[in-house]
């Protein structure tokens, strides 16, 4: 984890990158869930099975998962399609890092989750590639987002076992996404309980992920911050 020295962080920042649908369309990799077959190289997916589809809606909306929601482990079927993925992938449905991107986020707070390492084959299964590769297990959910000072929002609908309105935005400017002061405690990398889709950092983070010039399309916006 980073230090906490050097002066309060001021900004904090909002990535619309969850909503680039293209992270995952034929990276040329397949899965293996633990107690499951390998799945067939291709590049449709199929339906999920329903544990796993429960696992990536807690998954996107933040909640740290267990080893075993995620895959086993992948293996590659189409290497000119794997040479081309950066470094946020997909590992089935579920977000995976490697290279500078991982190299960043392990030096900060990712909450409950974290990265966890995992391997991915060529295509025999069995020889592993180098890597190293990380489940991005996301594990903190913040609950700062006000509604009434941000713009662009539109409802989804209201979450029934907690009662609260889940909200989605178009695309993102800055200012367009007013969090509470409270958003510069905890994690660096989290989710905002009542807004679909949205990734938040903190300044530090942010920095760090400009400063190492990794080729991911984070689509950042500064957020407003309400005293």
């Amino acid at each position: 984890m980073i230090a906490s020295g050097g002066s309060m962080p001021d900004t904090v920042w909002v990535s619309s990158v969850m909503t680039d649908y293209s992270i995952g369309d034929k990276q040329g990799i397949r899965e293996k869930f633990y107690g499951g077959d390998w799945a067939p190289p291709t590049f449709k997916l199929g339906v999920e099975p329903e544990h796993v589809y429960k696992a990536h809606r807690r998954h996107i909306a933040g909640g740290a998962l267990e080893r075993t929601d995620f895959p086993e482990a992948m293996y590659v079927f189409a290497e000119n399609n794997w040479k081309r993925v950066g470094d946020l992938f997909c590992a089935g449905t579920f977000y995976a890092v490697k290279g500078r991107l991982a190299d960043v986020l392990k030096d900060f707070d990712l909450g409950s989750g974290g990265l966890i390492e995992f391997p991915i084959y060529q295509a025999d299964k069995t020889t592993r590639l180098p890597g190293p590769f990380y489940l991005l297990n996301f594990g903190a959910v913040k609950d700062n987002f006000v509604t009434s000072e941000s713009r662009k929002l539109y409802s989804l609908r209201t979450v029934a076992e907690n009662g609260y309105e889940l909200w989605a935005t178009d695309d993102l400017e800055d200012g367009d996404i007013a969090l509470t002061a409270a958003a510069f405690e905890g994690a660096d990398l989290w989710h905002e309980r009542k807004l679909e889709r949205r990734l938040f950092m903190s300044g530090r983070l942010h920095d760090a992920v400009l400063a190492a010039k990794i080729k991911v399309k984070f689509r950042f916006a500064k957020v407003r911050i309400i005293a």
